[in-house]
């Protein structure tokens, strides 16, 4: 889960971004569904919802090109650095 808090006057910007990394992201094998998604009581903050197959499958997509150059592109488009939650099924 990654909480995505985009800059106020760029957000056209950081969306299109966010959604070209989604959009690739999909296409990968080890990716099991990633949603873009806004809270309701929130509208200046957007949440990556993601679950790969294993943890290799996702270190393997941080590695992919359209991440690390998206990400990036991003530093300039946020009011500060997404927060990135690993979480494990119980």
């Amino acid at each position: 889960m990654v909480t995505i808090k985009p800059r106020l006057d760029r957000l056209a910007e950081a969306e299109a971004q966010l959604q070209s990394m989604r959009q690739n992201t999909l296409t990968e094998p080890g990716c099991v569904f990633m949603h873009f998604l806004q809270p309701q009581d929130d509208a200046d903050t957007w949440v990556m919802l993601e679950m790969f197959r294993s943890r290799s499958a996702w270190d393997e997509h941080m590695r992919q090109p359209y991440n690390t150059q998206g990400n990036e592109i991003l530093e300039d488009l946020l009011r500060e650095p997404s927060e990135l939650r690993l979480l494990f099924e119980k």
